[in-house]
């Protein structure tokens, strides 16, 4: 018994002539069913498409086809069919050899789809048990600078960094050798030096038997997003105008300030300032012309002050400063000294030159307050006692 599926199938009007037992078992049709039954009962295409295919047959274009045939519990198979024509008992017919290629073309498939996955954005390696690089994709040459060529035979230990200890890839491998998988954060290194970070997805691929043959790795370069987190918290915590420290990155710096000051028994101070006559420049000038002079009057701050200190915007034409580790409410005063001194420069706003002075109150940790509440509105408080004279600084406790 041949096991190949065979029919004969009158060409002219589409009934099958005769058929074999393996034809019988694929279709699950005794072989006296099969015969006199049309071919469009079991071929799942349209007739307007099985006619065109029957004509390439008969006059030789074609002799191999590609079909969908429906079996008799109502699967649908494809299969492909060498179609030639024979003479039998003095009639002109089809002799078709059928072969069911159905996990054939889901292999395809599937193969189509794994070399899409494989050249997508996302730069994938896959690498040998040992961790050696046997592929890589063009997204990978993208992001990391090396070719095909250059990565084949290395291992990823090519694009380390240097940011990450022995501990880290070791949790890594650990994870790996557990569960088959790991995924996180990486800061890799691009060819051309640059350092860049990437979220690594890595998955180890098994045998049958459980032993690790290959790892591939799916690599996310997210320098993008960690810009626009970078971004977004320093909107969150800074001023948009001056880019100086907002109040709520004010208030964390005096926290901390007070924590270190307390700890290492030391004297820090708060300083509130506010321009004089900002309001009279706003209506005057306008609110471009304000914002300019806001961004002078922070500079000129920054520049009397040391780099361990900080000078916040609290809004307006308020300023807050902390000055560290001081050891005299005089130091806390000279500071304030040397603001008052760059702030009776005039300011040059639309060519010309204008006058704006500004106050400001003092007050020292632990002498006027310990804890941030109380600093701050001693402070606030002095800096209106100085408000009421303009141009100078007002130390709490002295005259109020």
């Amino acid at each position: 018994m041949h096991s190949d599926v065979m029919l004969l199938i009158d060409h002219q009007s589409g009934i099958i002539v005769d058929a074999n037992p393996s034809a019988a078992k694929f279709y699950g049709y005794p072989v006296e069913i099969l015969r006199g039954m049309s071919v469009s009962q079991i071929n799942a295409q349209t007739e307007s498409a099985i006619h065109q295919h029957r004509q390439k047959a008969i006059s030789g274009e074609q002799n191999v086809f590609s079909f969908e045939h429906r079996l008799a519990n109502g699967d649908v198979r494809e299969v492909e069919a060498h179609i030639s024509i024979v003479n039998y008992r003095g009639k002109s017919l089809f002799f078709s050899i059928i072969n069911d290629i159905t996990e054939r073309k889901h292999a395809e498939t599937e193969l189509r789809i794994a070399a899409a996955a494989f050249e997508s954005q996302a730069a994938m390696v896959i690498t040998d048990a040992n961790g050696v690089i046997m592929r890589v994709n063009s997204a990978f040459t993208e992001t990391t600078g090396y070719t095909s060529a250059e990565a084949l035979g290395q291992t990823p230990r090519m694009l380390k960094s240097g940011l990450h200890d022995a501990d880290f890839y070791g949790a890594m491998w650990e994870s790996l050798n557990f569960t088959g998988k790991w995924q996180g954060e990486v800061w890799d290194r691009r060819k051309n030096g640059e350092i860049y970070p990437k979220w690594l997805t890595i998955t180890a691929v098994k045998g049958e038997d459980g032993v690790t043959t290959h790892y591939i790795g799916l690599q996310l370069d997210i320098t993008e997003r960690k810009q626009a987190e970078k971004q977004l918290l320093l909107l969150a915590h800074h001023d948009p105008l001056t880019g100086l420290p907002n109040r709520a990155l004010f208030h964390d710096r005096l926290e901390y300030g007070l924590l270190l000051a307390r700890r290492h028994q030391q004297s820090m101070a708060v300083l509130f300032l506010d321009l004089d006559h900002f309001k009279d420049i706003n209506d005057t000038l306008g609110h471009d012309m304000g914002d300019v002079l806001l961004k002078e009057a922070t500079k000129r701050l920054l520049a009397c002050v040391r780099k361990t200190d900080t000078v916040a915007r609290m809004g307006g034409d308020e300023f807050t400063l902390i000055i560290t580790e001081i050891k005299a409410t005089e130091d806390a005063e000279l500071v304030a000294t040397d603001i008052l001194k760059a702030f009776s420069q005039p300011f040059e706003l639309n060519e010309k030159f204008y006058n704006v002075g500004c106050s400001i109150g003092i007050a020292i940790f632990p002498k006027h307050g310990k804890d941030l509440k109380t600093l701050l509105k001693h402070a606030d408080l002095a800096m209106y006692y100085a408000k009421r004279q303009r141009d100078t600084f007002c130390t709490f406790g002295n005259n109020l």
